[in-house]
């Protein structure tokens, strides 16, 4: 171990130590002055991920942390860095994604007296995480990251933050009074007790008989699935409750993946973001048996689904979550799995409920005749340009049903959650919560995740893609074999389209409209294998490429700003499609 002056840097160590054994192996980040940090990370065998941006970093270390199902780090320095990654945090807190930010802090030596770059930076974090802590003494340095990493997977989980002044970095750790040490002989060395995940809290029995008791007198029941379902990996228990009860499934886009789309009783995704079909559906169903969702304004298109007059059970792991939208005929405090499994043994096989028998029938017909549609529209000639349902289409049928989607936000999130068919249960689709040009750091972050079995496509728009081209040379340089997919209609179509049907004027275009910008020819240049394409038949080709060079690559694909996606922002407007 390096020395300086004969002291030994213990705190970095027992930080990386904490990570290690905590079960970290990745460390996001764009490097600061910490260098003692990075040397105890190599030593303790973490890989450092080296971002063009701390946004970038976040979202990478985001979206590593969705597919693993487990809290993933990133650091920034003190100051402007700390500021960064407190800016980037706010999709992860929508999602509910286990995110550490680990930041320097200035010198303890120096604070307080105008140092460079010194800011007061837990308020940046206030309202973009769950917790935060400030070490304050060396000897606890690798308790407080442990317990860093604990809260941020624990019950609803979410992004912590954590401050470290740079100058207890390079301390030598004194000896710890920590008495939680000395019970793990494993880890005599270290300052912290390891992780040990909490029995995850079941429904009661009383629960369990009322939601029985609902469904059975429900003429059109539907569970609706959310991110919490995915969250407690616990995808395969729902389907097992849909089959044993016989009840259709919509989703909410964090929940896509509750059950694999092209199972006979799932309806797809429902709310802002949506097809026609799923919220029809979600708006007749009279009893909504809703499952790991807060029930925002996403998922309940701006909280008109399910209707006013349907009976709902909120069941989600955090109390404060229940009724918190809309009123709810009972709300249950339980993880996902816990619930779906308590139910899928106590209630009764669905064959005996004529009603319900009906009901499905119905929904199943529909919803072929919705595909039907959709692959109509999908097909249909287009000169010039691409039309996204075609991209959709062909994308689904040449990537892997293990392989992932990285949906951006906006428009981008529409055409992925609500017309592409994730066919495996689990998280094989991610989306944008909120920010805008989220998916391509994201999707390298999840190709990282997913290894070399799977991989990671990202569908992002032209105004999206340009807040991270620089993480281009990222993907060269850590070898991450994504392909992301460019809509590339040189505008913010959701904007042009608000101006033209929403508002029923002009757009103004300087708010609007980009240069015509040829992102196959940016990528090239950096190494990335790369294609622009105008038709269907172009992409197809482009797409088999890509996927055949196992390199990281791009595709850019020029469609119409005029193409509105499957939101319901402008119904009243427009008559969709899909």
């Amino acid at each position: 171990m390096a020395t300086v002056s004969g002291v030994v840097p213990r705190v970095a160590h027992d930080v990386a130590r904490a990570l290690r054994d905590s079960g970290v192996d990745r460390v996001f980040l764009i490097t600061g002055g910490d260098l003692w940090l990075w040397r105890a990370l190599r030593d303790h065998g973490i890989e450092m991920c080296l971002a063009r941006s701390e946004a970038a970093s976040v979202v990478m270390a985001d979206a590593y942390a969705r597919v693993t199902g487990k809290p993933a780090v990133v650091y920034g320095q003190w100051g402007p860095g700390a500021a960064n990654v407190a800016a980037a945090l706010a999709d992860a807190r929508w999602a509910h994604s286990p995110l550490v930010a680990l930041t320097s802090t200035v010198s303890t030596r120096v604070e307080y007296k105008y140092e460079y770059q010194e800011l007061d930076q837990p308020p940046m974090f206030q309202s973009v995480t769950k917790w935060q802590a400030r070490v304050t003494r060396a000897d606890r340095a690798g308790e407080l990251v442990a317990q860093a990493l604990r809260i941020a997977g624990a019950g609803a989980p979410g992004p912590v933050h954590i401050d470290i002044p740079c100058d207890l970095l390079a301390a030598e750790a004194a000896p710890s009074d920590n008495l939680a040490a000395e019970a793990e002989p494993s880890h005599a060395d270290a300052t912290y007790a390891p992780i040990r995940r909490p029995t995850p809290p079941a429904p009661s029995a009383a629960a369990v008989a009322d939601i029985a008791d609902r469904l059975a007198r429900s003429l059109r029941p539907v569970l609706l699935a959310g991110n919490g379902v995915l969250t407690a990996d616990a995808a395969e228990d729902l389907t097992r409750l849909a089959e044993t009860v016989g009840v259709p499934v919509l989703t909410t886009l964090g929940g896509k993946g509750s059950i694999a789309e092209n199972h006979p009783l799932s309806v797809g995704v429902a709310g802002r973001y949506a097809s026609k079909v799923a919220n029809e559906i979600a708006r007749e169903a009279d009893f909504v048996l809703a499952i790991g969702t807060d029930l925002g304004g996403l998922a309940t298109d701006t909280y008109t689904l399910p209707s006013a007059d349907a009976d709902v059970v909120q069941v989600d792991v955090a109390a404060e979550h229940i009724g918190r939208t809309r009123t709810v005929g009972a709300g249950v405090v339980a993880d996902a799995g816990e619930l779906c499994r308590a139910l899928a043994v106590a209630l009764p096989s669905e064959s005996g409920n004529r009603a319900h028998h009906t009901w499905r029938e119905s929904v199943r017909s529909r919803c072929a005749a919705w595909q039907q549609a959709f692959h109509a529209v999908a097909h249909r000639p287009a000169a010039g340009h691409v039309r996204p349902e075609a991209v959709v289409a062909i994308l689904r049928e040449l990537a892997d049903d293990r392989d992932l989607l990285v949906a951006d936000t906006g428009f981008m999130g529409a055409w992925g959650g609500a017309l592409f068919p994730v066919h495996a249960p689990g998280r094989t689709f991610l989306r944008a919560a909120g920010t805008l040009g989220w998916a391509f750091p994201a999707v390298l972050g999840a190709q990282l995740a997913a290894g070399a079995e799977r991989r990671a496509f990202a569908l992002v728009g032209d105004g999206g893609f340009g807040y991270h081209v620089g993480d281009l040379e990222t993907a060269l340089r850590l070898d991450i074999p994504a392909v992301t997919i460019v809509l590339n209609n040189a505008s913010l179509a959701y904007e042009h389209v608000g101006f033209k049907h929403a508002l029923g004027g002009e757009p103004v275009s300087e708010v609007c409209d980009f240069l015509d910008v040829d992102h196959a020819k940016v990528a090239a240049a950096y190494g990335v294998f790369a294609a622009r394409v105008d038709s269907a038949d172009a992409f197809r080709s482009a797409l088999e490429k890509a996927i055949a060079t196992a390199r990281p690559a791009l595709i850019d694909v020029v469609v119409s700003k005029e193409r509105v996606a499957p939101v319901t922002t402008f119904d009243t407007r427009l008559v969709r499609d899909v």
